[in-house]
């Protein structure tokens, strides 16, 4: 049987096009080493940018009054009405040399913010706001730095890409928004069980919360009021949050590109009707897609092109009696060359 006889359906062409997917995915491109980078450096920056910030703290929350005899430590524990001391990774900044800013109201504020060093953190809090939670764009980041382990056992850290090339595409339809879309509701839900350390796996976000926590004094909101910090300090934080926000937008164009590239193919894989019309686009020195065998594996019999004659025998043939010993021995001679004198 010759693959390159081997009609595409609809299966095959389905199958065909996310074969493609992993294959550019697999491409070393511009877009991917960037985005690749971009995570070696935030990584960096995060180390970095937290070493300030335990200066910070420690400065103005001095380790010997939390920690030591007759210290806060000592006297929480002692009454269990007492609740002054915790730890935390997102932490409430201020400039104390910076001159007033505007926040998104436009009404002059004192320069600060939220910085969380927490895997879902908030990426995006204003002058002088509150800090609002988990953001979808901390999630983006989440999804991104784990999003070869997330691939792998079969989730989708793109998903919120795709839904905003899908919603852009068609022209911003609420039926296609990320408050209606059911499949980005279960990416996402199946992602945050994973991250959060289902069915026995690593517990991310709690990893990330214990990694860069620090001890505070007070209670409340991220336990205490703003923390006071130089300017440099305030910039080496901003600097941090710039890094994760790079790794989010460097995600974003690379699976971009993998994602207009395969939509184009779905297009042109449409007017192919043989197998060997794909095998010559894989085979195309820009392309060099080697197509996964198992696509072709489970199907031949109805895919096969067959002669007009074997259709019509197996068509004539029913209905036929059933051939005796010797037609079947005088046949098989015939079909070998043998004499019948033999």
């Amino acid at each position: 049987m010759d693959k390159k006889e081997i009609r595409l359906n609809a299966g095959k062409r389905k199958s065909l096009v996310i074969d493609f997917r992993k294959h550019c995915e697999s491409l070393d491109t511009h877009e991917k080493e960037a985005f690749k980078q971009s995570r070696e450096d935030c990584l960096s920056q995060i180390e970095s940018s937290f070493a300030t910030c335990k200066e910070v703290v420690q400065r103005r929350y001095k380790p010997e009054h939390i920690f030591g005899d007759r210290s806060l430590n000592f006297y929480q524990k002692e009454y269990n009405t007492i609740d002054v001391i915790g730890t935390d990774s997102c932490f409430f900044m201020k400039s104390i040399e910076a001159p007033k800013v505007l926040d998104r109201y436009n009404d002059e504020v004192d320069k600060s913010k939220h910085f969380s060093f927490e895997l879902d953190g908030s990426l995006s809090a204003d002058f002088g706001s509150g800090y609002r939670g988990s953001s979808n764009n901390g999630k983006n980041f989440a999804y991104a730095m784990y999003r070869e382990d997330m691939k792998a056992v079969g989730l989708n850290p793109d998903c919120n890409i795709e839904a905003d090339i899908q919603q852009e595409g068609k022209m911003g339809d609420q039926r296609y928004s990320r408050t209606t879309n059911p499949y980005l509701s279960q990416c996402r839900n199946d992602n945050h069980h994973w991250l959060s350390g289902g069915q026995g796996g690593t517990n991310y976000y709690q990893s990330w919360k214990d990694k860069y926590a620090l001890h505070i004094i007070g209670t409340g909101g991220c336990r205490s009021r703003a923390i006071p910090c130089t300017e440099l300090e305030f910039q080496k934080f901003e600097m941090m949050i710039q890094a994760k926000q790079d790794v989010v937008t460097k995600h974003t164009l690379w699976i971009q590109t993998v994602v207009a590239r395969v939509n184009r193919f779905r297009e042109i894989i449409k007017s192919m009707t043989k197998f060997s019309q794909v095998e010559k686009f894989a085979n195309n020195d820009q392309i060099q897609w080697k197509i996964d065998p198992e696509i072709l594996a489970d199907k031949f019999g109805m895919d096969l092109v067959i002669s007009i004659d074997d259709a019509v025998e197996s068509i004539m043939n029913i209905g036929k009696p059933k051939p005796t010993r010797e037609e079947k021995i005088l046949a098989w001679k015939k079909a070998n060359g043998i004499g019948l004198a033999s």
